[in-house]
């Protein structure tokens, strides 16, 4: 997978249509599903030519999936009902006839069950070491990885597995073995365990790691970590700079799905996030599925799996709102970037329009704002469809101000948006809930009015 980095722009085009046709071709055989949706064109006369256009090819929802289940699956052992109870049940770490199963967390409204044979696994378990040593990471590193809370969260079997494949670092006066951590330990804890074994590298979720930023900037936290990579939800500009304040590094950043454990990740060289097309095929369109262009904001992005075949997934839709970057890649892979991920966790929120329209407004309008406040430790906006709720939990001796401050810079990022702002709540609290669930992951814009607690 190293060599593939280095590959030019055909290698790379003649390994995708050598993958794409063969998961075509064992999605036809082997899935009803896909036999009567596909058959046809996968087994015409242009396929044979190896001409399937993949723009061609219906896109695949989740609700599609989920409502299509037993006929998609390639091995008829496996139906959603046997998932479900495995998942639900108190072995749901463990593997179902061989299998992995995981779980999404819901975000979108639906949850997802998604199963990957043992080799699938491999595979994206070499990914994820290959997007480390992009990013820097050696063997000899002490890599402290702190991710979901339940093992039906990808995430959560990913750290494990990487834990088990390294060695135990062992140095003098520092504890041996990584600490068993996620994000949903209590910061005390967490401060702790990392002050004790010294980490080289933190994989978190990018809450987690400004939290803990701000726990070395208070001189709790006194770690002197090389590389922070976060994943799973937005970085905002504000995380990313109390991040590089705390240890002199910029964070790293990966894309990452159930659906596809590796979508993207930056490298040494910070050129943005290097898409891993030899494994996905990622289309950025907009809500009409038509591809946008690079510097443009797409609606969506729709995935090819190429290396599951238990579970074909071709042009899944993910809700997700990401950015390509223009130009050939500065560390000079074939791979396309991504400049941006800024919809991964948040809500899109509809308001109304001077002129009696609708307007939704794109979560990085509302969290723009807030960038402007380094005493804002973490906010959480949250709609009910009537109101605003913006809860903050502020550094300590903070002007008394702040609330008032962000009321209003709220008020005219909506103006600026289009949208006629509803009534605004702002609040101090002492800590803001993750969201319920085995992700752990943690909103930044929600639908739904949030409880304020002080």
């Amino acid at each position: 997978m190293i060599a593939r980095t280095r590959w030019t722009a055909e290698q790379l085009a003649a390994h995708q249509r050598d993958r794409l046709d063969g998961l075509l071709r064992h999605a036809v055989a082997n899935s009803p599903y896909y036999r009567r949706v596909l058959g046809r064109r996968v087994l015409g006369p242009d396929a044979a030519r190896g001409q399937v256009p993949l723009r061609d090819l219906p896109v695949l929802t989740k609700a599609t999936l989920m409502g299509h289940f037993d006929e998609i699956v390639t091995d008829g052992r496996l139906r959603l009902g046997t998932v479900e109870a495995h998942l639900a049940g108190p072995s749901s770490g463990e593997r179902l006839d061989g299998y992995r199963v995981f779980s999404t967390a819901g975000s979108t409204g639906r949850r997802g069950a998604f199963v990957y044979s043992a080799a699938e696994f491999a595979v994206w378990m070499a990914a994820q070491v290959r997007m480390l040593h992009t990013m820097g990471v050696t063997p000899s590193m002490r890599v402290a990885a702190v991710g979901a809370p339940d093992p039906v969260h990808l995430s959560r079997q990913v750290f494990a597995a990487l834990a088990a494949g390294r060695p135990a670092a062992v140095t003098a006066g520092r504890s041996a073995a990584a600490p068993d951590l996620s994000v949903t330990t209590p910061l005390p804890e967490l401060v702790s365990a990392l002050n004790a074994y010294q980490p080289d590298a933190i994989p978190t979720y990018a809450s987690t790691a400004a939290l803990l930023a701000e726990e070395q900037l208070a001189g709790r936290l006194q770690i002197a970590p090389a590389i922070v990579a976060t994943g799973a939800e937005v970085l905002t500009a504000d995380m990313r700079q109390r991040i590089a304040a705390a240890w002199g590094v910029e964070p790293h950043q990966a894309y990452l799905a159930t659906e596809a454990p590796l979508l993207a990740s930056t490298c040494a060289r910070q050129a943005g996030m290097h898409l891993w097309e030899d494994l996905t095929l990622a289309e950025v369109v907009d809500d009409r599925n038509q591809p946008v262009e690079p510097g443009a904001r797409g609606h969506k992005v729709l995935i090819t799996n190429l290396v599951n075949h238990t579970q074909p997934l071709i042009r899944y839709e993910l809700s997700d709102s990401v950015t390509l970057a223009a130009g050939p890649d500065p560390a000079g892979m074939p791979f396309r970037r991504l400049v941006s991920v800024d919809g991964r966790s948040d809500d899109a929120i509809t308001l109304p329009a001077p002129d009696g329209t609708s307007r939704t407004v794109h979560p990085l309008r509302l969290r723009a704002p807030l960038g402007a406040f380094p005493d804002v430790i973490q906010y959480q906006i949250g709609y009910d469809g009537k109101a605003l709720t913006v809860r903050l939990v502020l550094r300590g001796g903070s002007s008394a101000d702040i609330p008032e401050r962000v009321h209003a810079a709220l008020t005219r990022a909506l103006l600026q948006a289009g949208a006629v702002p509803p009534p605004i709540t702002t609040a101090r609290v002492a800590a803001i809930d993750r969201e319920p669930g085995h992700a752990g992951k943690y909103k930044l814009v929600k639908l739904a009015r949030p409880e304020i607690q002080a």
